[in-house]
């Protein structure tokens, strides 16, 4: 590399200032991160801003809260990008909930869930679950309880965490060559995989700017290969680690939106997120080709005999139980039921065994965390529905709007509507 292009490079990577929006923005979530450690995920602006945030005394609660409620009207009033006001607003209406919390304020869990989601808590009938299990109870082989069963059919499918990182490397090259296929990825972008343990949760992103994420799978709980394709895709590629990479080169870098040199906890734009990445398998694999892909190449690498179809139709059934995790924060937090309640429901209707049901309950009971398991239930379904609006042809294309553009749960449950889906 010559000294231009070593310039240019530099100049790449250098975070571009913030204007005075995104300004008080990142001031206002690190204030309250001062108060909610883990309240930002990720940050990649300029570090004077996140340094004098955290700098002193931690505000007030009343101040944070006021200060979020004057920049809800300066965004209002700015001369800014349309998609940019809906995008704040609905963010900063999420930041002056936490704020109201924080100042003492007693909001319902439904309603606390609302204000920081922009989605309603639904819950799930447990009639649709008992429709599931009984038809995992046909799939899956073998005899005893279906809970029985479920548990040794994932046992087929543990790996030994060197053996994790293997099929880690083989599933991440994979999901990238088919993500580069409709998706514009950034020059220099990179994922690293670590495996860590005691965490509340199974996976995580920590996107670190600049195209890079370093993504860790816990290990507390054992490693099932035939779930680690979604994991990658869900983190990874096209999951969290390409919105993030897309939206800070295009909306930050391009554009000079600040408020996405930072990711927020707990706000809109986590369901956005997260919807992603649970669809981010299927965007890439259609059909049963995951499991044929798994079985073929994956699995060899780890002495597993794979078995597509039933495969693919126990994951189908499974899919249906994706509501359990909502249904049993609400149980804990809005119905007041003892943790031993919560914990017989995951494992009854959730068909976990004591000790995942006991990783799940660490989650939903984590004060950070008690709120997010909307998120994913929310976020598959509503977008999802944005998605297979317009047909499945151009479901990729979708798709790649909700890495590269900003949009809020209100704006795609709006569009939705309007396409009749």
């Amino acid at each position: 590399m010559d000294q231009d292009d070593a310039d240019a490079a530099a100049t790449r990577a250098a975070p571009p200032a913030l204007d005075p929006l995104a300004t008080d923005y990142v001031r206002l979530a690190f204030g309250i991160e001062r108060h909610v450690p883990g309240y930002v995920d990720a940050y990649h602006g300029p570090a004077a801003i996140r340094d004098d945030a955290l700098a002193g005394d931690p505000p007030l609660p009343l101040h944070l809260l006021a200060a979020a409620r004057d920049l809800v009207g300066r965004v209002a009033e700015a001369a800014i990008a349309e998609s940019r006001v809906g995008y704040l607003t609905a963010q900063l209406q999420a930041m002056i909930a936490t704020c109201r919390r924080l100042a003492g304020e007693t909001l319902s869990y439904p309603d606390e869930v609302k204000a920081c989601f922009d989605v309603d808590p639904e819950t799930t009938p447990d009639a649709v679950f008992d429709a599931a299990i009984a038809e995992l109870d046909g799939l899956l082989p073998g005899d005893g309880t279906t809970a029985e069963r479920m548990a040794r059919w994932k046992e087929r499918f543990v790996v030994a965490p060197e053996t994790a990182r293997t099929l880690l490397d083989t599933i991440g090259a994979e999901s990238r060559r088919r993500t580069a296929a409709f998706v514009d990825l950034p020059e220099g972008e990179s994922v690293a995989y670590a495996l860590v343990s005691d965490r509340p949760w199974g996976g995580y992103n920590w996107y670190l700017g600049n195209g890079r994420s370093r993504v860790e799978l816990n290990t507390d709980l054992p490693i099932h290969a035939n779930g680690l394709t979604d994991l990658v895709c869900h983190e990874s590629y096209p999951g969290h680690h390409t919105e993030h990479a897309m939206k800070e080169r295009l909306l930050y870098r391009a554009l000079g939106y600040g408020e996405h040199a930072i990711q927020v906890i707990n706000t809109p734009e986590c369901v956005i997120a997260e919807g992603i990445a649970t669809l981010a398998a299927s965007v890439i694999f259609s059909g049963e080709e995951l499991y044929r892909w798994q079985t073929e190449t994956l699995y060899p690498l780890a002495g597993i005999t794979g078995d597509p179809e039933r495969e693919s139709s126990i994951a189908a059934a499974k899919r249906a139980l994706g509501g359990v995790s909502l249904n049993a924060a609400l149980l804990l937090h809005r119905d007041g039921a003892p943790e031993a309640e919560v914990l017989a429901y995951l494992e009854r209707y959730g068909l976990k065994t004591e000790a995942e049901a006991r990783q799940g309950l660490r989650f939903l009971a984590d004060p950070l965390w008690r709120a997010y398991p909307v998120t994913y239930r929310a976020g598959h379904a509503l977008l999802g529905r944005w998605l297979d609006a317009a047909g499945p042809e151009t479901r990729q294309v979708r798709f790649k709007t909700l890495l590269t553009e900003q949009v809020t749960p209100s704006s795609i449950a709006n569009e939705t509507e309007g396409l009749g889906g």
